[in-house]
């Protein structure tokens, strides 16, 4: 017997998909989103040297402002990554935890793991502005003289 050739049907270019998957639609930008983010992280920095410029209470030199603005951004890292599940971005399934219980305690348990990842997206608005103001204090301690001779020299001042 002679082997028969496998007819290929022709396919649309429109029916091909690339080996990714692209996604139909793009996301578009939340600009209310980034507003929030960047208000609140100027609002996070102004308080932070604020109360550093007020500070009464130092710390063996440092202000106790700064030791509580790393104790709050760590406590909240270490709460989105518990809430969140580590750093995992699909939503959770019954399928993916197959054969450890029956259909309703495992669809009440993705329940429970999906809102605390929606919780963990709500947290991560609030420890943004923190580690922003920590990131920003540190470039202005490190790059600050730099900076300010910059500005100095373009405004014609005597830096």
């Amino acid at each position: 017997m002679a082997k028969q050739k496998k007819k290929h049907k022709k396919t649309s270019p429109a029916e091909l998909t690339p080996a990714g998957e692209v996604k139909a639609k793009p996301r578009r930008f939340n600009y209310a989103r980034a507003l929030l983010i960047l208000v609140s992280t100027l609002a996070a920095f102004v308080l932070y040297e604020a109360l550093i410029i007020v500070q009464f209470l130092p710390i063996g030199g440092i202000p106790i402002i700064m030791p509580v603005y790393y104790i709050v951004s760590g406590v909240l890292t270490v709460a989105v990554i518990f809430l969140n599940h580590g750093f995992s971005v699909k939503p959770v399934t019954p399928d993916m935890l197959e054969g450890l219980g029956d259909e309703t305690e495992l669809a009440a348990a993705c329940e429970r793991i999906n809102r605390q990842k929606e919780t963990a997206k709500r947290l991560m608005l609030v420890l943004l502005p923190f580690l922003l103001s920590i990131f920003l204090d540190i470039i202005y301690l490190f790059y600050g003289d730099m900076f300010m001779s910059l500005l100095s020299s373009l405004t014609g001042g005597n830096g």
